[in-house]
């Protein structure tokens, strides 16, 4: 404001000079801008490696069948964020190594069944396991420490979605540190451009001749126009997904804006849990536990009938087993429930827990593993009559995983020092590798058939050898050919004019032909390679 302005000014009533000052005040306001991330070369090349790696991820992981082409993903996933962690001099402890070999181990399982199912878990696995690797390796603290649950969201969702952005920013730098670069990126930008206008002017020019019509068909038909249009969704979703990556590994190696878990923080918000009076949790639990012991006296005939090998009055099998399983999951469930409230909502828990806390705490896990013996014996009764489901291994899998964990808390109570996180990241990785390694649907086709044709029909033979190629693998193998014939030649009114041998086992190998036609990808997994010994 010059000088005859300003006198201008003082001349006017005092409400009249406010409209003509900054919002602030005399001074007019200093706006700071957020400085841009600067990147290092590596940071920059990590960039465009993360940017393939997200689309072979949307490609082989979530598009399409996990085989042969999925384990090399994780294992070159893998290798990339451990070598580069190791080339910017981050030392590794004993328990990052023997995470890490069982990461690059969990990735064959991809290439060593064809159940989705299973596929599907271990995939979740490894992505959860990948990055907590990548925290402890950058905060340098060993795995499953005592706040490992805090860890993981951390580091799965906090620290990688707060430099979501970070990918495109580098990527960007990257690009315009050198001439080819820029100019590829105005091609891409050019292309993208003109892809409206190009199709625009294919229809007119479709509609004006039949000619060029031909040759468009034709051009189409050459390069495949439908994978095209399956590859464009596909980038569409890989431009999120690389932004999630690299913002995993940005965010743990630079600690100087991302500061790694505060134990006391925890401690402190734990504390804030603690709103419940001990003897009011007392008095809400011990009904409970008598409600225990009269449903326990009542039902005695019941629960024990399992052991002894029997079915209780009108009951069947699979209602014997059914019911008891869904009993044990909602009691399990509803047990797991007050536990951790008792222990972590009492004023008077943790290094205070008093002894009647521990007490409780013992006798609902103890009448918790009563249940699930129960349970587990009535399933095994059920398997032996009637043969081997999926839905019997999974639930057989989650009792007695279920069972090892309240033995956890019952040693716990008695020893305030037992790592239990630990324990139970152990208990669970040797049981998560013993469901994806025994290759469920293989070993139930193999029990079944060596140990309940009895009780199976063509029909239940073939359903099993649609579960996936590990079951159909076994139930093509030559030595249940004949089993195969002689069922399906039960399971009609046949004339022997109408019978041609070997049609059972012949229907059998046309489907699973078919099942594996479904999909290229189908096919590369060391099931569907002994499969396609049998169906040729």
């Amino acid at each position: 404001m010059n000088e005859n302005n300003e006198n201008f000014v003082n001349a006017m009533p005092y409400q009249q000079q406010q409209s003509f000052l900054p919002p602030y005040g005399n001074t007019i306001p200093q706006y700071q801008t957020k400085p841009k991330p600067t990147f290092t070369g590596r940071e920059k090349v990590l960039s465009i490696v993360i940017a393939v790696l997200s689309f072979l991820f949307v490609h082989f992981v979530l598009w399409n069948s996990k085989g042969f082409f999925t384990t090399a993903f994780y294992l070159t996933a893998l290798t990339v964020s451990l070598t580069y962690l190791k080339k910017i001099e981050y030392e590794f402890l004993t328990s990052h190594k023997v995470w890490s070999v069982l990461m690059y181990s969990f990735s064959l399982v991809f290439s060593i069944t064809a159940n989705d199912f299973v596929k599907q878990l271990d995939s979740v696995f490894l992505h959860l396991g990948i990055a907590y690797l990548i925290y402890s390796v950058t905060s340098k603290t060993p795995m499953f420490g005592r706040f490992a649950v805090f860890e993981m969201l951390k580091s799965i969702i906090s620290n990688p979605l707060s430099h979501f952005g970070k990918e495109y920013s580098a990527v960007n730098s990257a690009v315009k540190s050198t001439k080819r670069g820029t100019d590829i990126k105005a091609i891409i930008c050019g292309l993208v451009l003109a892809l409206p206008l190009t199709v625009i002017v294919a229809a007119l020019l479709i509609s004006a001749d039949e000619g060029v019509e031909k040759m468009l068909n034709s051009l189409a038909a050459t390069i495949m126009m439908e994978n095209v249009f399956t590859f464009i969704p596909q980038f569409a979703v890989s431009i999120p997904v690389s932004g999630y990556l690299f913002g995993l590994i940005y965010s743990h190696t630079h600690p100087e804006i991302t500061k790694p878990l505060d134990e006391e923080r925890c401690k402190q918000s734990m504390s804030k849990l603690k709103i419940a009076a001990n003897m009011a949790v007392y008095s809400a639990v011990t009904p409970i536990c008598v409600l225990y012991v009269m449903f326990f006296i009542s039902q005695t005939n019941y629960f024990l009938s399992a052991f002894m090998g029997r079915l209780p009055e009108n009951f069947s099998y699979s209602e014997y087993a059914r019911k008891g399983f869904f009993e044990l999951f909602a009691i399990e469930v509803i047990n797991a429930l007050v536990i951790l409230f008792m222990n972590f909502c009492s004023k008077r828990s943790g290094d205070e827990k008093t002894a009647a806390l521990k007490i409780y705490s013992v006798v609902i896990s103890i009448f918790t593993l009563l249940i699930t013996a129960t349970a587990v014996s009535k399933m095994f009764l059920y398997i032996q009559n009637f043969g081997l489901t999926q839905l019997r291994v999974y639930t057989t899998w989650f009792m007695l995983l279920t069972a090892i964990m309240f033995i956890f808390v019952i040693i716990r109570q008695f020893r305030s020092g037992f790592p239990f996180m630990r324990s139970a990241a152990v208990v669970f990785t040797i049981f998560f590798g013993i469901l994806c390694f025994s290759r469920p649907d293989a070993m139930i086709a193999r029990y079944n058939m060596e140990n309940c044709t009895e009780h199976l029909s063509y029909y239940d033979i073939r359903k099993m050898s649609e579960l996936s190629a590990d079951s159909a693998a076994v139930i093509l193998e030559p030595k249940y050919r004949q089993i195969i014939n002689d069922k399906f030649k039960n399971s009609h009114d046949w004339s022997d004019s109408e019978m041609m041998f070997d049609q059972g086992y012949v229907e059998l190998v046309r489907k699973a032909r078919y099942d594996l036609s479904k999909s290229d990808y189908n096919e590369y997994n060391f099931s569907a390679i002994k499969l396609k010994k049998f169906i040729d």
